[in-house]
């Protein structure tokens, strides 16, 4: 990747993302589809979701934890539409669902998509905004592997879960709300180990239970939910909807969306 003096345009950033990945066995459309959204979030400021995520993704695709050349297939059930992402990366199915879903909602007044054997979504407001921008109020949300534990508890049991809402404003971009249910989102943490940097305190654990600002002892500890309690019972809703639901693997089920050689994050269901 080019170094931090360096501007690149979009077009040349997403194509030198996508070789990698076309390099590491995905498919043309599906390395082109995560080269969008990954060179959208950097150019965001959501660095977690953005240029950090290339390696460990292109290591996953390589080890076969994803299925780089799998076709998301679509079933379509009134007013829903089911993907089943098939251990693929997340945004060719992403992609279905954001093309269908205003179609769908006009006809019917209301449309939801259940996307399952999926991996990291990244940037849940991205998703969201291109809803709005076709006139849709969009809501999203989508569980990850686990990294916080009910409020009380000193065991991971929940992921980050985070919640995405758009609404579009007339002669105004879309009002786009994009938050974590820990108190910050867990890339953010892992761009700073990436960088050596200190996090805040009151971010997250360490495995013992108590404050830290390492990173590396954050990432093996449990994330603190935003809103204390009520954080954590809104994680547990993002659970119901996003796994339940769906026929997802749970937070607890699933598997690391970094590490190359374990299990894809979801079930086989």
């Amino acid at each position: 990747m080019p170094g931090p003096d360096k501007t690149l345009p979009r077009d040349e950033a997403e194509a030198i993302v996508a070789r990698v990945f076309e390099t590491a066995g995905a498919s043309e459309q599906s390395a082109a589809s995560t080269a969008r959204a990954l060179v959208a979030a950097e150019i965001d400021g959501q660095k977690g979701h953005g240029f950090s995520r290339v390696a460990s993704y292109a290591a996953q695709l390589r080890s076969g934890k994803i299925a780089g050349t799998h076709v998301p297939t679509t079933e379509i059930r009134g007013a829903r539409i089911d993907i089943d992402a098939g251990c693929g990366l997340a945004f060719p199915a992403i992609d279905l669902a954001l093309d269908a879903l205003p179609a769908l909602a006009r006809g019917n007044g209301v449309a939801m998509a259940a996307i399952r054997r999926s991996h990291h979504c990244g940037q849940l407001g991205a998703h969201v905004e291109k809803l709005a921008e076709a006139g849709c109020i969009a809501l999203m949300v989508a569980n990850t592997p686990k990294a916080m534990a009910p409020w009380g508890g000193n065991a991971a049991l929940f992921g980050t879960n985070p919640i995405a809402f758009a609404a579009p404003r007339d002669g105004h971009p879309p009002l786009v709300i994009d938050l974590s249910l820990s108190k910050v989102a867990r890339g953010k943490i892992m761009a700073a180990a990436k960088a050596g940097e200190a996090i805040p305190a009151g971010w997250a654990l360490d495995a013992d239970g108590n404050p830290t600002t390492d990173p590396a002892a954050a990432l093996n500890g449990t994330m603190v939910p935003a809103g204390d309690a009520k954080g954590a019972v809104l994680a547990l809703v993002v659970e119901i909807l996003a796994a339940t639901l769906t026929g997802a693997n749970r937070s607890d089920e699933a598997t690391s969306f970094s590490m190359p050689r374990v299990p894809p994050p979801v079930s086989a269901r």
